[in-house]
């Protein structure tokens, strides 16, 4: 085998090493001067005074046998929580990242909640939707404040129901089926006071209104 030699015990090693590193008694200048034939290193390992060690690409050295894995080292600090935002069932509210484990919840509303309509046409034991301050619209598109669409004859926008400076408004919005205050029919586009207890007919749909001011 050229470049190595063998010791009278059978074991190889290189030729420019003038004592067998592997043999009992074999000087530690000799065996530190050896390609360190009793341990694996893998690119990046960092040197270390202990024998049977594994080195992973990245891992640190340590006085334990054990096998370091990639970056291995002290464990990374704890993410720093910003006080100013607010954190609901491990969701951050209005967050630019995504941290493992947690998700972007979308804000809550920023308009006060003033009142409310409740239907027992819809379903046998009860629905009831939130009332904002300024405008809700009432239909059965998905872009409105309140969406129906269990009523096939409601229609598209249908109705709007207003806040402002105290007082409610509701507006019938030109539909096909109409809107019933207290049994009476609105005039289209035309608004009208809403008080607390009326009853609002839109289509088929009877609601109860509830006002909180």
């Amino acid at each position: 085998m050229n470049g190595f030699k063998q010791c009278s015990n059978g074991h190889f090693y290189k030729e420019d090493i003038s004592v067998c590193p592997y043999c009992p008694g074999a000087s530690s200048a000799s065996a530190s001067s050896s390609s360190g034939m009793d341990k694996t290193m893998i690119q990046g390992g960092a040197t270390s005074s202990s024998e049977d060690k594994t080195q992973v690409f990245g891992g640190q050295g340590g006085a334990n046998a054990n096998t370091s894995v990639f970056g291995g080292g002290a464990p990374a600090s704890a993410p720093v929580r910003d006080l100013n935002k607010t954190y609901i069932g491990g969701a951050t509210e209005g967050s630019t990242t995504s941290e493992p484990g947690s998700v972007d919840a979308a804000p809550r509303a920023t308009r006060k909640i003033v009142g409310w309509i409740l239907s027992y046409t819809l379903d046998p034991m009860g629905v009831d939707y939130r009332i904002y301050e300024g405008n809700n619209s009432i239909g059965r598109d998905p872009g409105n404040s309140i969406t129906i669409t269990k009523d096939p004859t409601i229609s598209g926008e249908h109705v709007n129901i207003l806040y402002r400076n105290g007082r409610f408004y509701i507006k019938d919005r030109m539909t096909a089926n109409g809107t019933f205050l207290n049994d009476e029919e609105l005039e289209v586009e035309k608004a009208y006071d809403l008080r607390d207890g009326d009853v609002i007919r839109i289509a088929n749909t009877v609601f109860k209104f509830k006002s909180f001011e």
